[in-house]
Parts: structure tokens; C-alpha cells; sequence
């Protein structure tokens, strides 16, 4: 048994480390203590502890995992005195295998490790990237910049103060500068836009990917292993590959990927998040529906049948492509239903409803197009359990968000408006009787491009690089 101080993504504490069969000698001294287990506060997991020969406790943590996490892939920058890089691989069985002549054969062990050292020194975790005037300690890449969500991105980033963006992809605008095809942008130092084939990924820790759906599995596949990755893309956030193949009227091409990748509803997930190398970033339209509804199915205290959604889109949720039906004259004075009983974000609402249900939900969804550039609204009716009533949802939304800086419940009565959220990365809710006896009306509002989009991916890779959610996102609602 060794008890050391372990560093993890939040703090240092004190944990016990126990069941360590095997470990993997490295150069310079050090040893990758491997299959270790932690305890703290009840919960249990697997830890990758680093330490030098003779050390009594660590010099650094290398890796926490939860138990419930059955399957990991993690690239990490441990602090050693070359600052080797050295990536882990692994699940609950099978042999050690060693990939590197600089390492010494290790013992065997019941859990299945990869690792390698890398030919050159790589910058430790904390060491900062020098940008201009400005420090950051964590190099970015937006794949997709010339899209909406690519530059809604940027524009967050500008007062982030560890993430500089060194990389932009944008395969029709490549050449050009960032500032002439967004020109609200343009007062930021960045790199002109690449074609994605022409991307130097050697200078990059993390990437944005914004790219359409469909091609964005065969590019993360292509991407070093060591990176971390936010899609803002449909392709990894269904679990199943047939339900994906049916809704999306293509096969998927990186069904490996799909398996490792964590749904980011940051909320709900945050510690899977936290430990993720690849986070499927939600849709908008799931975003605010999911986050109401979530808890109170969770509870019980709302029927699974009969949940009928009435939502409503600005005209950004449909892309920057040129298309004829989002046309100014299309838009203006009116709005429509689309994607009726056919809309791709039913399986990915019912994948997460049906998640804490524990048995399958389905929902009535019908989506609008607003003539209005952003905002979204999700008009939500439930048929309360037996004995429940409005005031036990509304308790309970406030009793699961109360300490959540970007999900509010607001006063009893006060109705959510998209206006109200605008440019920011906030989610509003309420809680209303309908007249029907036995049934309420739950109303969400989010920005779509931010909460719904940009701004929940920056809170993920937030958690994922061990930094406050809610850094580079404290902008206040624009209004009027």
C-alpha cells in the first residue's frame, strides 16, 4: 500500500493507492505505476501514478479513472525532467504491451497499457506559449473557422486567457485571413486559414471541430492521438452506429472512435467529460430540452409518454450555406415547421431521456425556423407522476441547478425570452400549470450558437484541459 498526494485536474488531496501489480520502468529513473486503485469520499477507480525510484509518494499523477469508465484512451504530458510524452491505452483485460526499445520489459499485468516515449522533449503541462503580448498555456486548432460555430469560437476565445489559437481550417477560404470573411473579428491577432490537408497539427493540444457532419469522422480519425477534441458535430454523439447509419443516410467511419467518444451535456457529464480525450458536443435543440427534462425523468416525477416538444430556432441553427429556403424573403414576416417527425436531433433527445429512464423514451418533436439570426426555445409538455405537482418540478430543477453558474431556473412566473440570453452561454427555464389537470409547461431558452453550440464546447474542452468551466465564457446577455 502507498498513500501519496496525487494531483488531479482540481486540487491536491490526499489519496490511498492500493493493488499496484505492475509497472513499466522508464528512462531517467522513473516508474509508471500501473493498476493502482484510488479512494476518496467513498468513490473508487484506477490510477496511473508516476514515481521516481526510491520516492515514498509521487512526484506527479499521470491519470484518474472511475470505475464505471470501462474503456480509456488518454495522451497526457507527464512532468518528468525530459518532459517525455507518453500516451496509455487501455481496458479491463488482456496482456502489457510495450511500444518503445527505450523501455525495459515490464511485469504482466491484468490490464491492457500501450505505452511510448516520444523521440523529442515536448513542453510540460504548465509551461506557457507565448502569443503576441499575451501568455497561453494551451495551443488551439479550429477546424471549419468559416462556418458560424467556428467563428462564434473565436470569438469566445479572444478573452480566454490559456487557449491561443495557432491553427484554422477553412478549405473554400483558405489563404484568406480570418478578419476578411468575419469582419467583426478582424481587430485579433490569428493565423490565416489553411486548407485542413495543409494543417501543421505539431503546433496545436487541442482542436475545435466544425466541420458538416459526415466529414468529420474520417478527419478525427487523421488527427495525432495526443490531441483533445470537441466535434460540434452530429457524427459521435449516437451510441448506436445502425440508429446513426438510419437517420443520417450514411455508414460511419469511425466506429472505434464512436465507442470512446463522451456525449457533452456538461451539466449531466461533467466527470466523464473531465477524463475524455474525444467529447461529442451536443445539438442545440437536445442542449434545451435535455437539461430540463433530464432531472425530472430521473426523479420520476413526469409520465415518459406523451412529452410533446414545441421548439423554435434562429436561422443560424441552419448553417452559413448558401441555400434558398433561408434566403431574407424566405425568412422575414413568417416562420415555418421543417423536419417534421424526421428531424435528426429525435434519436439524440431520446438517447439521453431514455439513458436516465432506464427504458425507452419517446417524444413528439416538432422544430420551427424564427426570422431572427440566434436564440432558441423549447416549449416542453409533461403529464406529472401521480401526486406531483408544478411546484415539486420547479423544487426540483432548482435543487439539481442551484449551484450551476450557466443553467437558471428563474422566478415563479417569469417567463424565459431568447433575448434574454442572447451572445451568451446561459440557459433559462420555468415551470408553468397548464390548465389541462395533471400536465405542465417547462420553457428552456439558450443561445443556439453558444450554450447550444460554441459556448458548450469551450465549457467542455475547459473541463478536459483541467481549467474553471466557466473560463472565457462570462459575457453577459446583449440586449436590446
Amino acid at each position: 500500500m502507498r498513500v501519496g498526494v496525487l494531483e488531479t485536474q482540481r486540487e491536491q488531496t490526499q489519496l490511498q493507492v492500493v493493488k499496484v501489480p505492475g509497472y513499466l520502468i522508464q528512462k531517467e529513473n522513473w516508474q509508471l505505476m500501473v493498476d493502482g486503485s484510488w479512494q476518496q469520499s467513498g468513490r473508487t477507480g484506477m490510477a496511473y501514478v508516476l514515481f521516481e525510484d526510491g520516492a515514498k509518494s509521487p512526484a506527479a499523477s499521470f491519470l484518474l479513472i472511475p470505475e464505471k469508465q470501462k474503456r480509456l484512451r488518454i495522451s497526457s504530458v507527464l512532468l518528468q525532467r525530459n518532459m517525455y510524452s507518453v500516451s496509455v491505452d487501455g481496458g479491463f483485460a488482456g496482456k502489457v504491451t510495450i511500444v518503445d526499445k527505450g523501455l525495459k520489459k515490464c511485469r504482466s499485468s491484468p490490464v491492457c497499457v500501450r505505452a511510448s516515449v516520444a523521440s523529442t522533449p515536448l513542453r510540460a503541462k504548465n509551461q506557457q506559449l507565448k502569443i503576441g503580448n499575451s501568455e497561453k498555456t494551451v495551443r488551439i486548432g479550429v477546424l471549419g473557422a468559416s462556418g458560424y460555430t467556428g467563428a462564434e469560437i473565436v470569438r469566445l476565445l479572444a478573452n480566454h486567457p490559456y487557449f491561443a489559437i495557432t491553427v484554422m481550417t477553412a478549405d473554400r477560404k483558405a489563404g484568406q485571413p480570418f478578419g476578411s470573411v468575419f469582419p467583426h473579428l478582424n481587430t485579433q491577432e490569428l493565423p490565416n486559414m489553411v486548407a485542413i490537408k495543409d494543417a501543421d497539427f505539431s503546433d496545436v493540444d487541442a482542436v475545435f471541430c466544425c466541420l458538416p457532419h459526415g466529414t468529420t469522422q474520417e478527419i478525427i480519425k487523421g488527427l495525432p492521438e495526443q490531441l483533445k477534441v470537441v466535434d460540434l458535430s452530429a457524427d459521435f454523439r449516437l451510441k448506436n452506429i445502425a440508429e446513426y447509419e438510419e437517420w443520417y443516410g450514411q455508414p460511419h467511419k469511425a466506429p472505434i472512435l464512436q465507442e470512446e467518444a463522451v456525449y457533452g451535456l456538461t451539466e449531466i457529464y461533467r466527470e466523464e467529460i473531465e477524463n475524455a480525450r474525444l467529447v461529442a458536443n451536443p445539438g442545440c435543440y437536445p442542449t434545451s430540452i435535455q437539461l430540463p427534462l433530464m432531472p425530472l425523468i430521473e426523479a420520476g416525477l413526469i409520465e415518459l409518454s406523451n412529452i410533446i416538444i414545441d421548439a423554435k430556432s434562429g436561422v443560424s441553427g441552419a448553417g452559413r450555406g448558401a441555400k434558398e429556403a433561408n434566403l431574407y424573403t424566405e425568412i422575414a414576416e413568417g416562420m415555418h415547421s421543417y423536419g417534421i417527425t424526421k428531424h435528426r436531433h429525435v434519436p439524440e433527445i431520446e438517447q439521453g431521456l431514455s439513458g436516465v429512464a432506464n427504458s425507452k423514451v419517446t417524444v413528439s418533436f416538432t422544430p420551427h425556423l424564427m426570422p431572427m439570426s440566434r436564440g432558441m426555445q423549447s416549449t416542453i409538455y409533461v403529464k406529472m407522476a401521480t401526486g406531483v405537482t408544478t411546484d415539486d418540478l420547479y423544487h426540483h430543477l432548482i435543487a439539481t441547478y442551484e449551484n450551476e453558474e450557466f443553467v437558471k431556473v428563474l422566478g415563479k412566473g417569469v417567463v424565459p425570452h431568447t433575448r434574454h440570453v442572447r451572445g451568451s452561454n446561459y440557459c433559462l427555464l420555468n415551470v408553468f400549470q397548464d390548465r389541462i389537470p395533471g400536465r405542465a409547461i417547462i420553457i428552456s431558452v439558450i443561445d443556439n450558437l453558444v450554450k447550444g453550440a460554441s459556448g458548450q464546447a469551450l465549457q467542455n474542452l475547459n473541463l478536459m484541459m483541467g481549467f474553471p468551466e466557466n473560463t472565457g465564457l462570462n459575457y453577459q446577455p446583449l440586449f436590446p
